[in-house]
């Protein structure tokens, strides 16, 4: 007799499935990105948090990644507030430029 699988009622979207397996496999080990986003998401509004988050850094350049175009425009006349900001609590000199680019995180 063939044995039938036990079929489950809800479905998961694949990307819940890759997110959960990729941060078990590779977590974060950028620190300082770290100690960024925790910073981000305090000094800036939680508008602009929900829809825009540190994604990389390199050197003193840190990537923003920003989910509507509109929202990226309105953060390229904040950039210098952003950076003084950021650097007002991590120390002197620490991002140095900032990169915008739309798309999700």
């Amino acid at each position: 007799m063939k044995k039938q699988r036990s079929r489950k009622s809800e479905y998961v979207h694949i990307k819940e499935v890759l997110s959960t397996v990729i941060s078990n496999c590779r977590p974060e080990t950028n620190s300082a990105l770290s100690e960024i986003r925790k910073i981000w998401n305090t000094v800036l509004d939680k508008t602009i948090t929900d829809n825009a988050q540190p994604s990389a850094l390199k050197g003193g350049t840190l990537l923003i990644t920003i989910k509507s175009s509109t929202l990226t425009h309105q953060l390229r006349f904040l950039t210098n507030d952003i950076i003084q900001a950021i650097n007002r609590e991590t120390g002197p000199h620490r991002i140095t430029e900032i990169k915008l680019k739309t798309g999700n995180f």
